[in-house]
């Protein structure tokens, strides 16, 4: 059997790259604001998409949790709807959650990396994120 030996530099530089390029884009601006959504909102199909998520665009809740404890990989949104508003100064509680949803580099949650799915908004059409934040809104 033949034994391999590795530098150690190389095995360091092949772990810094490889951990680079899995980083998400914190740089991302949003595709599209609040006034580019639908004004008819639907928070049932938000709660599904959020549960489910749809063809390629994994399920919110797969990371996150509708309580106050901390989901899987991401902060728990119990208290979002009340919450979002104040935030970030000078956007509204739908300006926040767009972002966080379609520009997640945004805004990072105290004590959390950005590895949320970055790819909503070509994953999901305007509607569906629309519905989706409908649903958020209802989490008091």
């Amino acid at each position: 059997m033949m034994k391999m030996h590795y530098s150690w530099p190389v095995l360091i530089l092949m772990t810094l790259v490889l951990g680079l390029t899995a980083c998400e884009d914190d740089s991302k601006e949003a595709a599209f604001t609040v006034a580019d959504l639908p004004t008819e909102r639907d928070a049932e199909a938000g709660k599904e998409l959020f549960e489910k998520g749809d063809g390629d665009a994994p399920a919110c809740k797969s990371c996150h949790n509708t309580g106050s404890e901390d989901g899987a990989t991401g902060p728990g949104l119990g208290g979002i709807g009340s919450e979002a508003g104040n935030r970030v100064d000078g956007e509204s509680a739908e300006e926040y959650l767009l972002n966080s949803i379609i520009a997640p580099g945004k805004h990072i949650a105290e004590g959390y990396r950005n590895n949320m799915f970055s790819k909503y908004d070509d994953k999901l059409s305007k509607q569906q994120i629309a519905d989706v934040i409908a649903y958020l809104l209802t989490l008091n």
